[in-house]
């Protein structure tokens, strides 16, 4: 029996890794002024960066509709028996509420389903999906890459060095980092998720010291089975990091990818960080 994997653009998926995996990503919704984008369709990650600054009106979020889960799913059903549905922490937004929505809605008319929380975001969120499509591959069955979707979710871990932390308060994703307010000058905050919410990690006295912490983080949470250096709008930097930590990936390698459109509108400008799944 065949089985579909599907995720959210919040998990900053690279095109050519989902592509490369089967991985059917669901955008989410970036709302700006008086227009509406899709994640990563038609609007891209430089464009949210660029304007962002300057914005005077806030831009927003949102979920996928459940008519688009129900489409994803209606599509998919079509080839494959069975689909697992990942996303990112259901405290974060209402999209892994719109997939089991769509599921209710389908019934049994459709494939068999199975949605996750994985309480992450970003590419934690994102390996997670790529070691599920990886075991499918190789013959797991739904129950197991349920199993594998929680254990992996539970080993990956997002780390995120903000310039600010103006856009997380602003957007009202700032969780239990809120400690971090008020007490801020010039250093940079490092957050990290826990239970499914932004929470402080540690504090860095400039972005150079900042930059070195992230690196000894790689080594720390070693040895891995994915990891990604992550970034907003400054590659050369991420691409600094990758060559640094390369030992501590699974092949030598690790994947620089952009934060994407939702993400990024979170994070803002600046911010370099982590995406990685330690070893069991």
């Amino acid at each position: 029996m065949s089985i579909a994997v599907v995720t959210d653009s919040t998990s900053d998926l690279p095109v050519d890794i989902a592509a490369l995996h089967g991985i059917t990503v669901v955008p989410l919704n970036v709302h700006i002024e008086d227009d509406s984008y899709q994640d990563g369709v038609n609007i891209s990650a430089d464009e949210l960066y660029r304007r962002l600054p300057n914005q005077n009106v806030i831009p927003t979020t949102s979920a996928p509709s459940v008519g688009s889960f129900i489409e994803v799913f209606e599509k998919l059903g079509q080839t494959h028996d069975e689909i697992i549905s990942i996303h990112l922490s259901a405290k974060l937004s209402l999209t892994h509420n719109a997939a089991l929505n769509a599921v209710s809605e389908l019934g049994s008319s459709g494939p068999k389903i199975k949605v996750i929380d994985t309480e992450q975001a970003s590419m934690a969120l994102g390996w997670t999906a790529v070691q599920v499509a990886e075991a499918i591959a190789t013959g797991s069955t739904l129950e197991d890459a349920v199993a594998l979707a929680k254990s992996a979710s539970e080993r990956s871990i997002f780390v995120g060095m903000v310039d600010t932390l103006k856009y997380l308060v602003r957007g009202g994703r700032i969780g239990k980092a809120q400690g971090f307010v008020g007490s801020l000058l010039k250093v940079r905050p490092i957050l990290t998720m826990r239970e499914g919410e932004a929470h402080p990690l540690e504090r860095a006295r400039s972005r150079r010291k900042g930059i070195a912490r992230i690196k000894s983080l790689v080594g720390e949470y070693a040895p891995l089975e994915k990891l990604a250096i992550l970034y907003t709008t400054d590659e050369s930097d991420a691409q600094d990091i990758a060559n640094d930590v390369a030992s501590f990936a699974p092949d030598g390698q690790p994947v620089v990818a952009q934060l994407g459109p939702v993400v990024g509108n979170y994070l803002g400008p600046g911010t370099l960080g982590l995406g990685l799944i330690r070893a069991e």
